[in-house]
């Protein structure tokens, strides 16, 4: 018996061909996606608006659920990191970050900093994930359910999403993008695309083919280091390109989507934190840069 798809990896439409196809009526793939993505349900069993015949074929076609259990770690500033269990032992991570600027209030903003992989292949110097190395890429209902778990926990509205938790985004790069697809659907959008940020070490030619998207997301660059010496050492996927290289890809992408793209630089002391380097930060970044992390 073939495993059952995860329901949260189909876009709207895909939903609407298979009730076609089930002979359901077409109104009803608003009904299930809007109790999945809006209503907060938790089970098929809690789709109150559904008749139970739907119910049933809904089940006996999909999975609903994508982690096993889950914990979460609270620190003073009020962000939150949760730690997921995937159904095959796995855990990946997934951190909240609300922007609040009265205490008595709530936030402003809310981000929430997704993963995408399990470890990570890349073995940048600064991040934790390269120690694990890769297990596997996220299917697109673990991406997806990240947000979801953590609205319903935290009884929020995560208003920005960042592809900057465990893994390279862009080498997960069709799971993601459906994901996106997904989240952001223009009949019902959970979140607006411009508050979608997918955050890259450098993967080279998918900087390109994000950019030739109809519908871009905004573009986040791990840089880290103005000259290739420094750079190989600190983030090794630049040993197979070259700095030049991706400030191209990333012309390209700033160019071509008109969206101010997101430096990050993490000064390491008497490697990549001298004078020359912060007027070559400057220089390289200063014609589409949004901010500087």
């Amino acid at each position: 018996m073939s495993k059952k798809e995860n329901i949260k990896s189909l876009t709207f439409a895909e939903l609407e061909s298979f009730c076609k196809e089930n002979n359901i009526p077409k109104f009803r793939a608003e009904q299930i996606f809007r109790q999945i993505y809006f209503s907060g349900a938790q089970s098929f069993q809690e789709m109150k608006l559904l008749p139970s015949e739907v119910k049933d074929i809904l089940i006996e076609n999909f999975e609903y659920n994508s982690f096993k259990e889950y914990k979460k770690f609270i620190s003073i500033d009020g962000s939150v990191k949760f730690l997921f269990t995937l159904h095959d032992g796995n855990k990946i991570e997934a951190v909240y970050m609300p922007w609040i600027t009265d205490e008595d209030e709530k936030p402003e903003r809310t981000t929430l900093c997704v993963s995408s992989q399990v470890g990570c292949a890349l073995d940048c110097k600064f991040c934790a994930t390269g120690t694990l190395d890769l297990k596997r890429n996220l299917e697109i209902h673990e991406i997806v359910s990240q947000v979801l778990n953590v609205e319903s926990e935290i009884n929020e509205k995560i208003t920005n999403i960042v592809f900057m938790g465990m893994g390279e985004p862009l080498l997960n790069y069709k799971n993601v993008l459906k994901s996106i697809e997904i989240l952001s659907d223009l009949k019902m959008p959970k979140i607006a695309r411009k508050k979608i940020t997918v955050s890259t070490s450098g993967v080279i030619p998918k900087i390109y083919k994000l950019a030739d998207l109809e519908k871009p997301v905004k573009l986040a660059l791990s840089l880290h280091a103005t000259t290739n010496g420094v750079r190989d050492k600190i983030v090794p996927l630049n040993q197979k390109s070259n700095i030049s290289e991706l400030m191209d890809a990333i012309e390209y992408y700033y160019r071509k989507t008109k969206l101010p793209i997101t430096y990050e630089y993490i000064p390491f002391e008497n490697l990549n934190d001298t004078e020359d380097d912060a007027k070559d930060l400057q220089k390289s970044t200063k014609e589409f840069h949004l901010e500087l992390i």
